[in-house]
């Protein structure tokens, strides 16, 4: 065997070990899945709501997070982008529309944090409720509203209403 030969193999064996090796530390090392800045919760697919902290961009899992975070830490937040809970589109907020108080909330947890007994407490305060669901058109947010609950507002008069 000549020598550019032998140098081929050595590659083409180092290549594919190097490959296996970095496949099995993607098994054994999962991406850590996106988390709202604020809660810790996984970010929804149905809530996903964007906003600008300062200058910076922010993921939260629900719009309820991100217009309590101003409460919550003292930061102005402009909420820039919501999610559509039926299509999962993104939503301009000037054009969305907020179902507030509805019996779906992608946050809710069945139980609260452990306490030092190891037993659930009950939880007086979550960021997350009463849940707000994002929607393309007030019929949508209407129509799901008929079925689940809760008020509909724009997502402006809204957002008007809970910075006072």
């Amino acid at each position: 065997m000549n020598r550019k030969g032998t140098w081929f193999g050595v590659a083409f064996v180092l290549a594919i070990v190097i490959g296996l090796g970095y496949a099995g530390w993607r098994i054994g090392h999962p991406s850590k899945a996106q988390t709202c800045q604020v809660c810790n919760r996984p970010i929804h697919i149905h809530t996903r709501t964007v906003g600008l902290v300062g200058d910076r961009r922010e993921l939260f899992c629900c719009p309820a997070c991100a217009l309590t975070t101003h409460d919550q830490t003292g930061k102005a937040v402009r909420v820039v982008e919501l999610t559509d809970y039926e299509t999962h589109a993104a939503l301009s907020p000037d054009r969305a529309y907020l179902l507030r108080g509805s019996d779906v909330n992608p946050c809710a947890q069945a139980d609260g944090p452990v306490g030092p007994d190891k037993q659930p407490t009950v939880a007086h305060f979550d960021r997350c409720s009463p849940s707000l669901l994002a929607f393309a058109t007030r019929q949508s947010a209407a129509s799901f509203a008929r079925e689940h609950g809760g008020e509909v507002l724009s997502f402006s008069e809204f957002a008007a209403a809970y910075s006072r």
